[in-house]
């Protein structure tokens, strides 16, 4: 039993004075950008119209979305402003909307947000469109200055026909595009 210990701390010992010496040691700057990378989460941010009207994170809608990117960190697109489809909803009136998150991965808050949106089925080499470039906007004074990592909810109504493609589309058969993106950068 002695000799196993004196052996396994021999090994310990070479295993240690085998160690790679061609590693650079980390410096302050390399740590200091791993961890603002660590802390640059995505979270969610209250519609500045759902602010006025007393709506706060802990609301209910806010607590799932909220939910939903912690669980996806990977959701948007760095270092860019995107746009994610999350379900289609039912408001409170009975009408069909489909629910997005805006997504500001930019290093700058951003506002006055505007762009054409298609979202189509291709069936039999045609496409049928929920929606045709669809204008959206996402003006200041209903959803604020979208701060750097965040994200804010917003809908975008659906026809009766919409609906019914949105139940056949796949990944391989969604036609999926965004033109005239256009928005101001926050000073």
């Amino acid at each position: 039993m002695k000799k196993l210990f004196v052996m396994l701390f021999a090994a310990i010992l070479l295993a240690g004075c085998n160690a790679d010496n061609d590693q650079k040691p980390k410096t302050g700057e390399e740590e200091n950008v791993k961890k603002e990378k660590e802390q640059q989460a995505l979270s969610m941010q209250v519609l500045k119209a759902d602010e006025e009207n007393g709506v706060t994170l802990e609301a209910e809608m806010y607590q799932q979305l909220a939910g939903l990117v912690e669980a996806n960190p990977a959701i948007g697109v760095a270092e860019d402003f995107s746009i994610h489809a999350i379900d289609l909803v039912k408001t409170s009136a009975g009408e069909s909307v489909m629910l997005f998150l805006g997504i500001n991965k930019l290093e700058k808050g951003i506002k006055d947000i505007t762009l054409e949106y298609t979202l189509g089925v291709e069936t039999e080499g045609t496409v049928k469109y929920v929606f045709d470039r669809e204008e959206i906007k996402l003006l200041e004074p209903f959803a604020g200055v979208i701060q750097p990592n965040h994200a804010v909810p917003f809908t975008v109504p659906v026809t009766p026909e919409g609906e019914k493609l949105l139940q056949v589309m796949t990944e391989e058969n969604k036609t999926m595009k965004i033109e005239n993106a256009k928005f101001d950068l926050e000073k």
